[in-house]
């Protein structure tokens, strides 16, 4: 059955978008605290504000998983 085919892999694409809009709205909020700073002329050490990791949000890594069963599971039902 191609649902769990098409579920995983949905599933694995919402985990890398959402993944990826958190990272890029770190970096541009992060560039944002540095612009502020320097355009502020402050004084002392630049703030550094990482950027997010894999496991920052709840749900990358579950619809990540998720996504890999499912495929997982089409695989062995297929065979």
């Amino acid at each position: 059955m191609n649902f769990y085919k098409i579920l995983g892999i949905v599933l694995i694409i919402i985990s890398g978008l959402i993944y990826t809009l958190e990272r890029g709205f770190t970096v541009l909020s992060t560039s944002i605290v540095r612009a502020g700073f320097y355009s502020g002329r402050m004084t002392g050490e630049v703030p550094n504000v990482e950027a997010s990791g894999i496991l920052d949000n709840f749900y990358v890594p579950l619809f990540l998983a998720f996504g890999v069963l499912l495929i997982i599971y089409w695989f062995k039902r297929k065979g």
